[in-house]
């Protein structure tokens, strides 16, 4: 089958803008400069917002980073996420490393390794070596057990 030839895309020109009114004679007197809000001006939010996606409810990153930025009192956004990137860059960095990293009441993250093992391929029945690997090990503190659970 032939392929059909592509449509050239027209662009679109924008309207014109309209020409700001004229100043008057008279010199309006200068406002103050605005100050920038500080962090005690930022009210921070104490509950979660509810995830979009009500069927799983899971959230998406942008959701986590827009939590992130009202529980911290962040004002711009482009923060939080770098916030969240140097967060995740220091425990990939320290996990890699083979340290152990506590989280302050919610968990313990480090690396364990796991022993060689014999294992059953479910399809054949067969008898296969499963190598030794590591893994992420997530264990969570007492109290985020009991807050939870």
């Amino acid at each position: 089958m032939a392929k059909k030839p592509a449509k050239k895309m027209i662009a679109k020109k924008k309207p014109a803008a309209k020409a700001a009114p004229k100043a008057s004679l008279k010199a309006a007197p200068k406002a103050a400069p605005k100050a920038k809000p500080t962090a005690a001006a930022m009210p921070k939010a104490r509950s979660a917002t509810k995830p979009r996606n009500t069927s799983t409810l899971s959230y998406t990153q942008s959701e986590v980073i827009e939590n992130l930025r009202a529980f911290c009192g962040i004002e711009k956004r482009s923060k939080a996420k770098e916030m969240a990137e140097d967060i995740a860059s220091f425990l990939m960095d320290a996990l890699k490393r083979g340290y152990k990293v506590p989280f302050l009441g919610i968990c313990k993250l480090q690396v364990r390794t796991s022993k060689a093992r014999t294992g059953i391929n479910p399809k054949t029945g067969e008898q296969i070596q499963i190598p030794a690997r590591k893994r992420v090990r997530f264990t969570a503190t007492k109290a985020l057990k009991q807050a939870v659970l």
